[in-house]
């Protein structure tokens, strides 16, 4: 009889196993409708049934691409928006939500202000030139565009990084 209950799995009744499949992976990790439809194509279900399901999971509030896409926005809120869009797109979030996320960060160029600032305290046992390099490529690293980088150079080390 023990035997018997350890190879049955919990059933919620009046819904099908791939809607429970579905609810289990969204409950275990926040995931983009697409990452959910993909998980759940590769695991062998129907691409008009998983669908439904995701439907369905977004009536009911447990799939919602903003929220995943904001949240993506603020555990990087340290990256560049380069960076930070590209997340977003191997997550397969679309290009209206990935504009919201960015908009809830601070200004790109605040942010790569606070992160050079950050770098330049680890720097300042080297010369300026070797600082201001470093800095460049600590912040290009992080996704941040090649003007807000220079903007961030002139005004952390002044003159050093345009010699």
């Amino acid at each position: 009889m023990t035997e018997q209950r350890a190879g049955k799995k919990k059933r919620i009744p009046g819904e099908e196993p791939l809607q429970q499949r579905a609810v289990a992976l969204a409950a275990r990790k926040m995931r983009s409708a697409a990452d959910l439809r993909q998980k759940l194509i590769a695991e062998g279900y129907g691409a008009g049934d998983v669908d439904a399901a995701i439907e369905r999971l977004k009536e009911v509030h447990l799939l919602d691409d903003t929220r995943m896409a904001q949240a993506v926005g603020r555990h990087y809120k340290d990256r560049g928006n380069r960076f930070i869009a590209q997340k977003l797109r191997e997550k397969g979030i679309a290009a209206d939500r990935k504009n919201s996320a960015l908009e809830e960060l601070p200004a790109e160029f605040e942010r790569a202000l606070a992160a050079g600032e950050k770098k330049l305290r680890s720097l300042q046992a080297m010369e300026p030139r070797a600082q201001a390099q470093k800095l460049f490529q600590h912040l290009a690293t992080r996704g941040f565009g090649g003007s807000v980088v220079q903007k961030v150079l002139r005004q952390l080390t002044g003159n050093a990084a345009e010699n």
